[in-house]
């Protein structure tokens, strides 16, 4: 006969929470053996004790819980051990990335903060090609680069000759919703290709500095221009905006960079 617990019971048992098997069933980790059809009440069976034991230890290695189910879902121990591998190399880096922070947050309480000169500039309105990508602030880099790609490939197509150096427009503040227009100028309008469309960017006043060399340290360029504006009591007046001078390129090194980062303001 088949032995069965209440859920109390089999949380003690397995070391997880009441609260976490609950989660685990709505996710279909851990279904319990049986639910009584009157009082919704859970129980689990003795057979279920080393699916919720590697459950855990897999929480405790902080795997998320769709890898999780992936790594449940795996046929034979060599996939299941292949997607603990994939895990584990994903912890590695991230690992490597967080030294890496530190190291910069070292650098930035060990020095003075350093302030970039900030100066004014008024753009009249210019026709640009565009296209726009949705992303979090960490996976913009890989992003950025193929939609760059797919912007020009379709200026090609047209024959449409840039007019200016690309840039790129934060339409939203929120970093792990970033919607971001990436553009190029134009002389003449483009058509619409795709995800590709003909805009024009606004004539305004901007704030604007120049920030040299690969982007670890763009910060500082964003904090210039904010201490700038609160200096002069202006108000800013539309979407943050990076204009690529001297650009990533495959024969352009990270130290020859050039952006100007900008801020659309009012006095």
């Amino acid at each position: 006969m088949t032995t069965l617990m209440p859920i109390g019971v089999f949380a003690h048992a397995t070391r997880l929470s009441v609260r976490a098997l609950r989660n685990y069933d709505r996710l279909g980790l851990l279904v319990p053996a049986l639910i009584d059809p009157g009082t919704g009440y859970r129980r689990y069976s003795l057979e279920q004790f080393a699916r919720a034991g590697l459950i855990r230890r897999l929480r405790e290695l902080e795997v998320p819980l769709a890898e999780i189910a992936e790594i449940l879902d795996a046929g034979t121990p060599d996939d299941v051990k292949a997607a603990i591998k994939r895990h584990h190399d994903r912890v590695v880096t991230r690992a490597a990335e967080l030294a890496a922070i530190g190291g910069e947050l070292d650098s930035v309480l060990a020095e003075p903060t350093r302030w970039l000169h900030v100066y004014e500039r008024t753009r009249a309105p210019q026709p640009i090609a565009r296209l726009t990508i949705q992303t979090a602030l960490g996976g913009l880099a890989e992003l950025i680069g193929p939609a760059y790609g797919r912007l020009f490939a379709a200026l090609e197509a047209q024959g449409v000759a840039p007019a200016g150096p690309p840039g790129t427009r934060y339409l939203t503040d929120d970093p792990d919703e970033l919607t971001v227009e990436l553009f190029v100028p134009v002389s003449e309008p483009v058509r619409a290709d795709g995800d590709v469309d003909s805009a024009e960017l606004p004539g305004c006043l901007l704030a604007a500095t120049i920030h040299e060399g690969d982007y670890d340290d763009v910060e500082t360029a964003y904090r210039s221009l904010g201490r700038w504006i609160a200096e002069r009591d202006r108000v800013p007046a539309g979407p943050a905006e990076e204009l690529y001078l001297v650009a990533p390129g495959p024969s352009v090194t990270p130290e020859a960079y050039r952006t100007e980062i900008a801020w659309p303001v009012r006095p």
